[in-house]
């Protein structure tokens, strides 16, 4: 499972909404951490700054459901939806900027347009469409240094991604999230959908938002279909599926699958639902 690379592993940030909620920010379905932008943007900032003092080297901003979509399924009209929409995200990619550091990099973070831990609501082609079309064109205007579409577990969803980013200016990465050891979320098979992938201008191809022994479990058959820049972010729960992710591993589990996930040479590495600061400079502390 060896691959090279010259460089050590660029560090990702970690969550975000669960962090959020520790410092008792309120986030009701269906907009979850989206509104923090507008009505806790301090405290956005800071977890940004923490993750950032922390050693990450990439910055994801706080948009996972900064969507006309999801604001108009909370019940806004059209419009002003949009509206609300457009100015989380904006207000997000600016935050993100203000870490202090002009060497980190800033991903505009897009995710699936309902829940991604449930396919099955996977909305339709049109609205797919709608969607990303109009986060890449406001991540474009914004000017972030990447797109990262992450917790992507559906085919077709997936493929209207690829489709609508295929021309962007700034690179794309995008990351899967697992059934089990050889399935996305939706039942397809990892190599069906990898294979997919690789028609497309991907630059970076990661695995998220599973618990580590489902991640561990598809890492071999991953890196035998994916040769290129990849990278790993596993959330901190027991459990797979989970929206709150306050029970999670220890820190010796954790220090031991980063330290798994490293043998194999990633591209980029950090954690996801359920992490915090802390374990962000562990990773740092680790790749040394």
């Amino acid at each position: 499972m060896n691959k090279t690379h010259k460089s050590k592993p660029l560090v990702l940030d970690g969550a975000m909404g669960t962090e959020l909620v520790r410092k008792g920010v309120d986030l009701p379905l269906p907009i979850w951490s989206a509104d923090a932008n507008l009505t806790h943007p301090e405290i956005v900032l800071n977890i940004h700054q923490e993750y950032a003092a922390a050693g990450a080297d990439i910055i994801t901003t706080n948009t996972f459901r900064s969507t006309t979509y999801t604001y108009g399924k909370a019940g806004y009209t059209k419009q002003r939806a949009q509206e609300r929409a457009r100015n989380s995200l904006m207000s997000a990619v600016d935050l993100a900027r203000k870490t202090g550091d002009d060497s980190i990099k800033v991903a505009g973070s897009i995710t699936a347009v309902d829940d991604c831990y449930s396919p099955e609501l996977f909305p339709g082609k049109g609205a797919a469409e709608d969607t990303f079309g109009e986060l890449v064109e406001w991540f474009n205007e914004a000017g972030v240094d990447l797109l990262l579409f992450e917790t992507m577990g559906h085919v077709e969803e997936i493929q209207i991604a690829l489709e609508t980013s295929r021309n962007i200016e700034s690179k794309c990465w995008f990351s899967l999230i697992l059934k089990d050891s050889d399935h996305i979320l939706d039942g397809h098979s990892l190599k069906e959908i990898i294979n997919l992938i690789k028609t497309f201008s991907v630059s970076c191809l990661m695995l998220n938002c599973n618990k580590i022994a489902t991640t561990q479990s598809a890492l071999e058959l991953f890196l035998s279909l994916w040769t290129d820049d990849w990278g790993v972010y596993s959330n901190m729960g027991v459990t797979d599926y989970d929206n709150n992710y306050f029970n999670t591993i220890n820190d010796s589990n954790f220090k031991e699958s980063i330290s798994l996930y490293l043998e194999s040479n990633p591209t980029i590495i950090g954690a996801c639902c359920g992490s915090t600061p802390k374990h962000i400079e562990m990773i740092k502390n680790l790749i040394g």
